[in-house]
């Protein structure tokens, strides 16, 4: 999958890194040189010096062929570049994380696919950091039903201590990427579970609650 974001604050540094990281292409349009020299240092040649509400920077960007668009710049910077991307052939999906609650129900007639609205998104969190609570919703993905989540080992998860291969997981669920004390890391047989690990995965809405048992359940 190819994806463009736009803007590399804190939204667009983290999802960058995770989308990199479970192997996606990814170019990030950013306005400031010294961010992009940035971006090069930290993750190589994905950063592209430009305005992202420009057509042509988007041409550049290789908007015709791009799967998605985040958004993740000022609401009117965001609210542009999206509907700039619809404008052309390719018609990539738009996501845009907005800054303004109120202007949620704009972006939603103007036709952005999806609208992440930072303040819910943070009010999700801190129900979703409550005591005993180990899964968290990361993102939808394309279709209603599947989703990508975060489930955090438990000390005495019967996971810990196998590989990721010897997980039998449900039939429509997968582990995209592991998250340890020191760094991530792609999923294969060497690799160990430890507790408190931070397991990415793919899932359903149906197979969610059998994923969380498969992973939290106690050997």
């Amino acid at each position: 999958m190819y994806v463009i974001i736009v803007g590399y604050g804190h939204v667009g540094y983290h999802l960058s890194r995770a989308l990199l990281a479970i192997g996606h292409e990814v170019l990030i349009i950013e306005k400031e040189k010294a961010r992009c020299e940035d971006i090069r240092q930290d993750l190589g040649s994905v950063a592209l010096h430009g305005d992202a509400t420009k057509v042509q920077v988007l041409k550049t960007a290789g908007i015709n062929r791009a799967d998605v668009l985040v958004a993740t710049a000022s609401d009117e910077d965001n609210l542009a570049a999206c509907q700039m991307a619809k404008s052309g052939p390719g018609n990539p999906r738009t996501i845009a994380v907005i800054q303004e609650p109120e202007n949620d129900p704009l972006f939603k007639v103007l036709g952005v696919d999806v609208v992440v609205n930072r303040t819910h998104q943070i009010l999700s969190t801190i129900e979703e950091e409550l005591p005993g609570r180990t899964l968290q919703h990361l993102m939808n993905l394309r279709s209603a039903e599947v989703r990508m989540v975060s489930i955090t080992l438990p000390e005495d998860s019967a996971a810990v201590g196998r590989s990721p291969e010897e997980i039998e997981m449900p039939p429509n669920s997968f582990i995209v990427l592991l998250v340890k004390q020191d760094g991530p890391y792609l999923p294969s047989s060497s690799l160990i579970l430890s507790a408190n690990d931070e397991v990415i995965a793919v899932t359903t809405t149906y197979e969610e609650p059998m994923l969380h048992e498969v992973l939290t359940s106690m050997a």
